[in-house]
């Protein structure tokens, strides 16, 4: 589906994925963006190379991996790059949104870990920082799988709805994440990397998941498989449902030990 103008009336700390179909729709979605931005009292960052002109107005700023002496694997440069750049803003009294082409941040051929790691860390950024982050991925580019698998890390898609993971992980705040909806067999691969990715900001979880609807068995086994092979780590998950509740008891994973704590 088309980009619409409604759907760059963007919330502060929100974390959108778009999926771009082509380089005409990128370029008229950046367009919108960048209008959206020139009527309120924030700016534009553009990760990449943008489509068109910015005018040099002062509202839009660029910032290109490859023009800064950031080398393809310094993902973690391009990152810092970023947060500074959201940092002087702030300083001045301004709010920053950002629009990165994905492949100026990681190349398209990295695993899912090392993509869900940059996710979560721009999340953050977002949710502590009250900014907006456009995450573009062409599709060209990338595999369609793991678009889907990254849309889960994400408040909400734009654009070509992917194959979705079935759950969303979300960065709700400084202190924890939400997980939304069913997780079973079939996303225990985006499942586990965004719970790696979560463990390795902190190394106690905290999920909120009074709208989680469903945790099947292989799922809490994938959980508690990967919290047990994070050292130190642990995940609560708290406000789940009367069904996710007896799922856990019944699993039998609550005597033995394990570093997880399932709640209502």
């Amino acid at each position: 589906m088309q980009t619409t103008h409604k759907s760059w009336l963007l919330d502060p700390g929100e974390h959108v994925c778009w999926q771009v179909r082509s380089p005409q729709e990128y370029a008229a979605g950046e367009r919108q963006l960048i209008e959206h931005t020139a009527h309120s009292a924030d700016r534009l960052l553009i990760v990449g190379v943008p489509a068109q002109k910015t005018n040099g107005s002062g509202r839009v700023s660029v910032l290109y991996p490859a023009h800064e002496a950031y080398p393809d694997g310094q993902s973690g440069a391009v990152l810092q790059a970023i947060h500074g750049r959201v940092d002087a803003a702030r300083r001045e009294g301004h709010v920053l949104r950002v629009l990165a082409a994905m492949e100026h941040v990681a190349p398209p051929h990295v695993p899912l870990d090392e993509l869900v790691g940059h996710e979560m860390e721009l999340a953050e950024l977002a949710a502590q920082s009250g900014t907006s982050v456009v995450c573009a991925y062409r599709q060209q580019m990338w595999e369609p799988n793991l678009l889907g698998d990254l849309a889960a890390v994400h408040s909400r898609v734009v654009g070509t709805q992917p194959r979705t993971a079935g759950f969303r992980l979300n960065r709700a705040d400084a202190g924890g994440w939400t997980l939304d909806g069913s997780v079973g067999f079939e996303s225990l691969r985006a499942f586990t990397a965004a719970l790696r990715g979560a463990l390795a900001r902190t190394p106690r979880v905290q999920l909120r998941c009074e709208m989680l609807d469903l945790i099947d068995a292989s799922a809490l086994r994938a959980l508690v498989e990967t919290v047990g092979q994070s050292p130190g780590g642990s995940v609560v998950l708290d406000g789940v449902n009367e069904t996710v509740l007896r799922a856990w008891r019944m699993s039998g994973y609550d005597a033995t030990g394990a570093a997880v704590e399932v709640c209502a």
